[in-house]
């Protein structure tokens, strides 16, 4: 794939994991305390500029973590707001470069679900962006049913993000190198035992950071496809012996996969082993990967899936 955009050559790269850093988030964040002088500058006219070069024809723009919740509800809502307006604005004004995947108050589930729908039903945005946990609170977890139920009303693209846990529970240093790829699992995991990917197939999930772990432990995941709370599912376990299908596998493969952090021979092979190539998404992670790398990145997954990956930059279909 040609990664330079030329007049004859447009950019068709789709990127669904691209964070924007509104103003009004970093201002946010200062507010609460915590250090923003980690954070990479982020503007749309630079993103066009490199997304431009890397032949990124489409971003679809999220907030990355802590998210919009940060300890309070009220404030959550509003930031949630004000972040997904300044989404829309920036999708009405570069329609063809920038889509949005709103901001939920989760935790919050009335206002998740408010957000939820004013975002995709008022803004019209692409879809939602949900993390893994908030301070322990999980998609999955039962008590989120009913926004799960209102974004699969509406075959919502989702995409699951990792978050940190709770400082409380794990060794903070871990967070970006094991407990992202591990905090995917668990909120998976959990989708699968309480049969949430079962009760609303119609929402069309990406896993971020190529599912973490869940492409390798598929399998093992999926047996809690036959599992519930007080024993085993053996109505389901009896059905799929006789079919001789993995239902609990067959959940994995039904999702799709982002490709960030999948730049490794043994992740690669995993996510090829689980996800058909159509249901690979390329994800950039700008800007807190570096344009060198993510130009890299592009080059080696061209090569590792040994044929181009992402069709064009318009709004991902149902299913995908």
């Amino acid at each position: 794939m040609n990664t330079q955009a030329t007049e004859s050559n447009k950019p068709t790269l789709l990127d669904v994991h691209h964070h924007m850093i509104p103003p009004m988030y970093l201002r946010a964040l200062a507010e609460k305390g915590m250090d923003t002088g980690g954070i990479p500058e982020w503007t749309p006219e630079g993103a066009l500029r490199i997304m431009d070069r890397l032949g990124i024809g489409k971003a679809l723009l999220s907030i990355s973590p802590p998210g919009v919740w940060l300890g309070d509800d009220e404030e959550a809502r509003k930031l949630a707001r004000s972040c997904n307006e300044y989404g829309a604005s920036l999708a009405k004004e570069y329609p063809d470069r920038f889509g949005v995947l709103a901001a939920l108050p989760f935790p919050d589930l009335p206002g998740a679900v408010a957000e939820a729908v004013y975002a995709l039903d008022t803004l019209t945005v692409d879809g939602v962006i949900l993390f893994s946990n908030v301070q322990g609170k999980y998609v999955g977890d039962p008590e989120y049913d009913p926004l799960i139920a209102e974004l699969a009303r509406r075959k919502t693209l989702v995409l699951l993000h990792p978050n940190a846990v709770p400082e409380d529970e794990e060794n903070s240093p871990l967070y970006p190198w094991a407990e992202y790829p591990i905090d995917v699992a668990r909120a998976w995991a959990r989708m699968i035992l309480n049969d949430t990917l079962v009760r609303y197939p119609d929402v069309r999930w990406i896993l971020g950071y190529a599912g973490g772990v869940v492409p390798f432990m598929a399998d093992r995941l999926g047996r809690a496809h036959y599992a519930k709370t007080n024993g085993l599912r053996w109505g389901r376990i009896a059905k799929d012996l006789v079919r001789r299908r993995n239902g609990g596998l067959e959940l994995a493969k039904g999702v799709s996969y982002d490709t960030v952090g999948a730049t490794n021979a043994v992740t690669l092979s995993s996510l090829r082993q689980v996800a058909e190539h159509s249901r690979i998404r390329f994800g950039s992670n700008l800007p807190w990967e570096s344009e060198e790398r993510v130009e890299s990145s592009i080059r080696y997954l061209e090569d590792g899936l040994a044929r181009p990956f992402a069709e064009n930059a318009e709004k991902p279909e149902a299913g995908a």
